[in-house]
């Protein structure tokens, strides 16, 4: 190995090296001054801002949720109750048309009955005026026989009190 040579070749790495650190170094300068500019902080800003309402839509959004669900939950309260309630509905329906028909029985019933109560009154009114008529025959009879007893009754009386005094 000669060397000579090889100093050449130190050389050369030594001088693509000092190359590579001034690239590096006037990257980073530029990069620094970018990095400070006021663009990049007002990008940095509204980044920042950014993922803040990001946040803010986050949580707002769990919040629509957790009220969607309670809400979700209420309805299905509600169309539990709204059931329940046309089935106690219709079972006062039933019900009701139930009471109409026995109303309308009873109706009936309360003609009839009134006929019938009409037809005694009838009957009631034509008996009492066969009795009158009857018991007026009656009185005629009797005073007639009491005419044509009168005479012995008295008899009759008489000897009943004369065997009183004896007894």
């Amino acid at each position: 190995m000669v060397p000579g040579r090889s100093l050449g070749w130190q050389r050369w790495l030594g001088g693509f090296l000092i190359l590579a650190v001034l690239g590096l170094s006037v990257a980073l300068v530029i990069f620094v001054v970018k990095a400070n500019s006021k663009a990049c902080k007002d990008g940095l800003l509204a980044e920042e801002e950014c993922h803040s309402v990001t946040r803010l839509l986050e949580v707002q959004l769990t919040q629509a949720w957790e009220g969607l669900l309670r809400t979700e939950a209420q309805a299905a309260t509600c169309n539990e109750t709204v059931v329940t309630l046309l089935a106690s509905l219709e079972m006062e329906k039933a019900q009701s048309q139930e009471w109409l028909t026995k109303r309308e029985e009873l109706r009936g019933e309360i003609e009839e009955l009134k006929h019938k109560l009409q037809n005694a009154s009838v009957e009631v009114e034509r008996l009492r005026k066969g009795t009158e008529t009857s018991s007026k025959k009656k009185e005629v009879a009797s005073a007639s026989s009491l005419k044509a007893l009168s005479p012995s009754v008295v008899s009759v009386h008489l000897l009943l009190a004369f065997v009183a005094l004896l007894a």
